[in-house]
């Protein structure tokens, strides 16, 4: 997706405009970085609410699917899962981390 990047300038003086944007029902994510590289992204808090909600369905999901085969899922594992979920890290960060807690490759 090719999203509208604006300089850290540009996002400071454009900001009241990108919030009314938002406010008007645009759901068009709008970048911030350093020379038109996009390092961060804004949206409306409603598409942050769905993505967030997104992810805590795939747990759902895959825990349900664990449970189906039997198994069970550790507190450890589901306390990295819900960080994932909540957006605090990333998906190659949950990966890693549950990755040293069985010493997998």
């Amino acid at each position: 997706m090719l999203i509208e990047t604006l300089s850290v300038r540009e996002a400071r003086e454009q900001l009241p405009s990108v919030l009314e944007r938002f406010r008007n029902g645009d759901r068009r994510p709008v970048g911030v970085g350093s020379h038109r590289k996009t390092e961060a992204v804004m949206v409306p808090v409603e598409v942050f609410d769905e993505l967030t909600a997104e992810r805590a369905r795939s747990l759902t999901q895959a825990s349900v699917s664990v449970q189906a085969e039997g198994l069970t899922i550790g507190a450890d594992v589901e306390a990295i899962a819900e960080r994932w979920a909540q957006g605090e890290i990333s998906t190659a960060q949950m990966r890693e981390l549950v990755r040293r807690l069985y010493d997998a490759p």
